[in-house]
C-alpha cells in the first residue's frame, strides 16, 4: 500500500511540474496583476461570502439569496470578459484536460475500458492531447 502512496505522490509533483501547470500559474499570477479583475474577483468573492452565510441561518432568506446569486452572476460576467480572465480559463481547462487523460489512463490499466462518461477518449486520438496514444 506504501508503494501506491507514493506513486500517486511521484504522479502529483510530475503534474506540478508539467508545461499545463507552469503556465496555469504563470497566468493565474499574471490575471491577479490585472486591477480590474482583481477588483472583480475580490467582489465575487465577498459576495459568495455573504451568500454563504445567508445559506447557513437556520431559516435562510432566499429573497436576499437570490439577490446575491444574480450578484455574484454580474462580477462573474464581467470578469469573463477580461481578456487575461479568458486566457486563465483556457489554461486552467487545459490543465483540467491532462488531469483527465491521466485518469483515462488509469481507468484503462484498471478496468480496460478506454472511458465511460462524456468527455472521455473517442478512440480517435486527433482530437486528444496524448493520453491514451501512450497505451498503444
Amino acid at each position: 500500500m506504501n508503494e501506491v502512496f507514493e506513486k500517486a505522490r511521484e504522479l502529483g509533483e510530475a503534474l506540478l511540474r508539467s508545461d499545463e501547470y507552469a503556465r496555469m500559474q504563470q497566468i493565474e499570477d499574471m490575471a491577479m496583476k490585472d486591477e480590474n479583475a482583481a477588483k472583480l474577483m475580490g467582489m465575487y468573492l465577498e459576495t459568495r461570502n455573504k451568500l454563504t452565510e445567508v445559506m447557513r441561518q437556520e431559516e435562510p432568506d432566499m429573497t436576499e439569496a437570490g439577490k446575491l446569486s444574480v450578484e455574484m452572476e454580474s462580477y462573474q460576467e464581467k470578469m469573463n470578459e477580461i481578456d487575461a480572465v479568458k486566457e486563465l480559463t483556457r489554461a486552467r481547462e487545459q490543465f483540467s484536460d491532462l488531469v483527465n487523460q491521466v485518469n483515462q489512463v488509469l481507468r484503462f490499466i484498471l478496468t480496460g475500458e478506454m472511458g465511460s462518461g462524456e468527455g472521455d477518449c473517442s478512440g480517435n486520438c486527433a482530437s486528444c492531447g496524448g493520453g491514451c496514444r501512450t497505451l498503444n
